[in-house]
């Protein structure tokens, strides 16, 4: 299966402009919990509304601009640390942690309540359009971005978007896609068991409002909680379309900030009783309350992606302004935001080439687009072109991977992550896997232990990695740094791994922060 440029130029021009019209459109009913009956904007929309769920994206596609393809979480890291000025709930916390020197996916994870909640997979899309047809790599990229500042549900409901979106530009069928969003996730989770409870609902006749509450039973969300009950705001009163809520007591409350698995539920229900109709599915996942600018946003933007702009209704495409305000970010020239969502269209297509270069063939008006399988296959994995990205959702948040021309390596912190104690010993474990068809031998000093640690068999030692070709060793070796913390008189202690490669000039560095506290 191929696209031609000029379709995929209009399916990322429709991804981005059913983010925009459904970001607005849910904007006013976001953080609140009630059932509405609304049918098209409800808010004075002649100025742009500034939207996170853009904004975050804007950030990621510089990123591409000035590194390349080879992105992982810790070049992402970076320009969040740069870019990004929001100090709220993950996003802030996220930044926190990194600034600490605390590096992802642990800067995820750490001390971070919010987790588990919606700050990453409304912003999949860039990675879907860069990746369209292929949802390994979309899944992958969406992984290294989601760890900067989520773990657990916030991730898999990132992996699950991509995916579908990404799959989106050349599979209509919303069972399909559902399925390939479903191929990418772990068996157990909460998102999945939101999607399940949703499609058992719609295939079983029910309602919408039906499968809405079955859903909040089943995956309770905090972010209903945090308004409350809708009755009405200053620029949206309350009306027929929009009316006072009552408290439903049959809905628990939820973990705070446990949004992802209901939030992609929420999408899927105005998916399906949308029955494909952009304007009815926008409005019924809009309808449902809870994140509704995130979960009106992304269904906008699958459905753009699927009919392309050309199928966005003119009702919609002129209902909103295409201009686009910030909110979160610290724009500077090599940000360089742009001023229209058509002008954010035109710089991502110039760079799928640049991501997607083994499946981009050129032709006489552009480029042509190849698909990969759809569905999760482990034999689509090829060494030194991608991760397999299960294997880092089967990893717990303690483990580090850092990405080198010729070696990826591995720090796993322990059970206890980047935290010591006076008096207790701390084992953290170093694996150090060869990319390249070479056999290797690396000479490894772990600089910046203090004396009283008293590093077990020393601070130096040789690794041999051989060739990925014929060795049943395989390709990677681990090793154990061994100590015990004494004397702590520092809040944070900052060691680095100095991994030099024999008979070569290479040089790595590989830092690891140690926190002294909680």
């Amino acid at each position: 299966m191929k696209i031609d440029y000029k379709t995929y130029c209009d399916k990322v021009k429709g991804c981005y402009l059913g983010k925009n019209i459904g970001g607005t459109l849910g904007a006013p009913f976001e953080c609140f919990r009630g059932v509405y009956d609304i049918d098209f904007f409800m808010q004075d929309v002649s100025s742009p509304v500034p939207n996170d769920d853009v904004d975050l994206q804007l950030v990621w596609l510089s990123a591409v601009e000035h590194e390349g393809k080879n992105l992982d979480s810790h070049t992402l890291a970076r320009y969040w640390e740069n870019y990004v000025s929001a100090q709220i709930s993950e996003y802030g916390t996220g930044k926190n942690n990194y600034s600490m020197g605390i590096v992802p996916p642990l800067s995820g994870y750490l001390r971070n309540e919010n987790r588990e909640s919606n700050g990453a997979w409304i912003r999949t899309e860039i990675w879907a359009c860069l990746c369209a047809g292929n949802p390994a790599l979309a899944a992958n990229y969406a992984y290294y971005d989601a760890c900067v500042d989520h773990s657990g549900e916030g991730i898999y409901a990132a992996v699950f978007t991509a995916a579908v979106e990404a799959a989106a530009f050349f599979e209509s069928d919303v069972f399909k896609l559902i399925e390939t969003g479903l191929s990418y996730l772990p068996e157990k989770c909460g998102v999945r068991n939101a999607v399940n409870v949703v499609l058992r609902s719609f295939k079983n006749g029910e309602d919408w409002k039906t499968a809405r509450k079955k859903l909040l039973i089943a995956e309770p969300s905090s972010f209903g909680e945090i308004g409350g009950e809708w009755k009405g705001i200053p620029s949206v009163p309350a009306s027929d379309k929009c009316p006072v809520q009552e408290k439903d007591n049959d809905i628990p409350k939820a973990v705070h900030g446990y949004d992802a698995p209901a939030s992609i539920g929420i999408v899927l229900i105005g998916w399906l009783y949308g029955g494909g109709d952009f304007g009815k599915s926008v409005c019924i996942a809009t309808n449902c309350g809870e994140d509704t600018d995130c979960t009106a946003g992304t269904l906008g933007a699958i459905l753009g992606i699927i009919g392309g702009a050309d199928k966005i209704p003119d009702k919609w495409k002129n209902g909103c302004s295409e201009k686009i305000a910030v909110c979160t970010l610290r724009p500077d020239l090599l940000l360089n935001v742009p001023e229209t969502v058509s002008a954010l269209c035109e710089r991502v297509v110039k760079q799928f080439p640049v991501i997607s270069s083994e499946r981009c063939g050129f032709t006489e008006r552009g480029f042509e687009i190849t698909c990969a399988r759809l569905d999760y296959d482990e034999q689509a994995f090829y060494p030194y072109q991608q991760e397999n990205f299960k294997e880092l959702l089967a990893e717990s948040p303690r483990t580090a991977r850092f990405h080198f021309g010729g070696l990826t390596v591995k720090v796993d912190f322990g059970e206890s992550l980047a935290k010591i104690e006076e008096g207790v010993e701390k084992r953290i474990t170093v694996t150090l896997c060869n990319k390249l068809y070479l056999s290797q031998y690396l000479n490894v000093e772990i600089a910046g232990v203090p004396e009283e640690w008293n590093i077990v068999n020393g601070a130096r030692r040789a690794v041999g990695l051989e060739h990925w070709h014929g060795s049943k060793v395989g390709h990677s070796n681990s090793f154990e740094m061994v100590f015990t913390p004494r004397a702590l008189k520092n809040y944070k202690y900052d060691l680095v791994l100095q991994i030099s490669v024999n008979g070569r000039g290479e040089k790595y560095f590989v830092p690891v922060t140690l926190i002294n506290g909680d």
